[in-house]
């Protein structure tokens, strides 16, 4: 019962931030690509994230970031460039996934079974949480910022 408490209760926010994701998706992002990335990696570690969480992480992340390609940007987007809307995937995260805090610490770390998302499956809580805020941001980057 109390794991699917901690799904439901995953996927609401999920849903809850969608809306804001998708309404900051029209601007360009002041930071690089890889401004955002070491932020993003800082800001993990702060929060609790190990080491070997955020490479996994990160390394996934970066997988799928670069698959976003200049030739599909729309009008809007081609004026900031690849780099501006790779890096607004983080700028996004940033917004959705914090203020995580590093008190929670007992819960974020339990880890499931999955049906092997980002090629792991178990995961912990924490990465679960990363991984569906960075698919939300992911889906509005593609949305505003992309064609088809």
């Amino acid at each position: 019962m109390k794991r699917i408490g901690t799904v439901l209760m995953g996927f609401v926010l999920v849903l809850a931030c969608m809306s804001s994701a998708a309404y900051s998706a029209g601007k360009c992002s002041p930071n690089s690509y890889s401004q955002a990335r070491s932020a993003m990696t800082g800001r993990l570690l702060a929060t609790g994230y190990s080491k070997t969480q955020v490479s996994f992480l990160m390394r996934n992340a970066d997988r799928m970031t670069s698959a976003l390609r200049a030739g599909q940007l729309n009008d809007k987007a081609k004026a900031c460039g690849i780099d501006s809307a790779r890096a607004y995937v983080f700028g996004c995260l940033d917004k959705q996934l914090f203020p995580l805090q590093s008190g929670t610490r007992a819960s974020l770390d339990n880890e499931k079974q999955t049906k092997g998302f980002w090629g792991r499956k178990r995961l912990t809580v924490r990465e679960l949480v990363f991984i569906s805020d960075f698919h939300v941001c992911l889906g509005a980057a593609k949305e505003y910022l992309f064609r088809g």
